[in-house]
């Protein structure tokens, strides 16, 4: 694992795991439309890193639906257990 994820890609992949794989990411971001391109471009983004695959999007239904890959599966499980096995100061 060589990248570090931000706050809402944790939160997509830990959604997604625990609803079995698809939903819509600007759903699990409470995101309102005003915010549509900002979502399709995460989405967009996490796709390009093989975590996600885009399933449909659509601006007037404020929908970016994707589907988690097992990439994506295995990399948030990683970021979990790592953050678990991190000592407390």
């Amino acid at each position: 694992m060589d990248r570090s994820f931000t706050k809402d890609e944790i939160k997509i992949l830990g959604k997604l795991t625990a609803a079995g794989g698809t939903a819509n990411v600007m759903e699990i971001l409470e995101w309102p439309v005003s915010r549509f391109e900002e979502g399709f471009m995460l989405a967009n983004e996490m796709q390009n890193s093989n975590l996600v695959k885009l399933l449909y999007s659509n601006f007037n239904k404020n929908l970016v639906v994707v589907e988690l890959t097992l990439v994506g599966q295995n990399e948030y499980l990683q970021v979990m257990k790592t953050r678990r096995e991190k000592p407390t100061s």
